[in-house]
């Protein structure tokens, strides 16, 4: 997709969206979008009662798209975008958007499937000569995929067909149907190929760029003005719902179940995977490696100082602030991790 057409689609929602209004929420509360993904770590936070501890109560909205999510954000429908990837608010940026990154939920736990019977195929990125892959629209995946073909001398059109969709959903289907031969998706999907009997996960997105950033917490400057507290209070629920997460996480398979209703083994299939990394710590230095690799591809083109994209402050207020409120030594182990993160 060239740049000229990005543009164009990523903004012509927006211009809609704006012109229909903005939410007016009231001081103090928060409207927060989130993706098709189970936001394990928010849901803890909701089901554990964190959220109202804190004294707030937001708002919680679900997009269907990552680019339905962000064009919400950027005109003021919603406050803080949850599961948009790093990739997408990054791409937003380098076309206006006035967006910064204050946390993060997930790291990698992206996969790429195909049918069962054509698995073998796809032990490396080698495998995808000749084939047609489909991807969603600006989702992270997406751009460490492409990364991977660049790297091994593979180009799209050449070497690959690529099918563009708007959301993974989509993907799946597109190889459920034989439309494509292989699919990359995003973790909200793993549910929904577990239910897909002909299909099988044949890579992971941290295969391909081990650790890659995914979701993080994405908001604006005007709501980080307006509404640093109630950030700072949703970070701080959110870290402690980090904590007894990672203590027990069957507190994430319960939560994920009680806000989405869904089957026992296809949430276990989903919060447990273990290549999705949960943590909410911004990661600075994995944004501002995405953020070189992005240029590096040519999948964005921009001499911005990426962190200047990223406000860690909250992050840091939040941190003292349950390390007071809640003393426990895993403070000690995420203050070690945000020292070598952000440093």
């Amino acid at each position: 997709m060239s740049n000229r057409i990005r543009r164009s689609w990523i903004f012509g929602l927006g211009l809609f969206l704006l012109a229909a209004g903005r939410f007016a929420a009231p001081a103090g509360e928060l409207v927060v979008g989130r993706g098709q993904g189970a936001s394990t770590i928010p849901m803890v936070a909701k089901d554990s009662g964190y959220l109202a501890d804190e004294g707030i109560n937001p708002d919680i909205i679900p997009f269907l798209s990552s680019a339905d999510g962000l064009n919400a954000l950027n005109v003021g429908k919603i406050d803080v975008g949850l599961d948009y990837g790093t990739c997408a608010p990054l791409i937003y940026v380098t076309e206006g958007a006035d967006f910064v990154i204050i946390a993060g939920t997930l790291s990698g736990g992206h996969p790429i499937i195909a049918k069962k019977e054509n698995a073998a195929v796809y032990k490396d990125i080698k495998g995808f000569r000749g084939k047609t892959a489909g991807t969603p629209r600006l989702y992270t995946a997406d751009v460490v995929w492409r990364g991977a073909l660049k790297r091994e001398g593979l180009e799209i059109g050449r070497d690959v067909k690529l099918i563009e969709f708007k959301r993974p959903p989509d993907v799946v289907e597109a190889v459920n149907t034989g439309k494509i031969d292989v699919g990359i998706v995003s973790s909200g999907q793993v549910a929904l190929i577990e239910k897909s009997p002909g299909l099988a996960i044949v890579l992971w997105s941290n295969d391909l760029f081990p650790d890659h950033p995914c979701c993080r917490i994405v908001t604006t400057r005007e709501v980080l003005k307006n509404r640093r507290p109630e950030l700072v209070k949703f970070i701080k629920a959110l870290l402690r719902a980090e904590k007894k997460f990672t203590a027990d996480p069957e507190t994430g398979v319960t939560a994920v179940k009680n806000q989405l209703g869904m089957d026992d083994d296809l949430v276990r299939s989903l919060v447990l995977e273990p290549h999705s990394k949960l943590a909410v710590d911004p990661n600075t230095k994995a944004v501002v490696e995405m953020w070189n690799y992005m240029n590096d591809i040519g999948f964005i083109k921009s001499d911005l100082d990426p962190r200047t994209l990223i406000d860690t402050s909250l992050y840091r207020q939040a941190l003292d602030e349950v390390k007071k409120e809640y003393p426990d030594p895993f403070w000690d182990v995420l203050e070690a991790r945000f020292q070598a993160q952000n440093g």
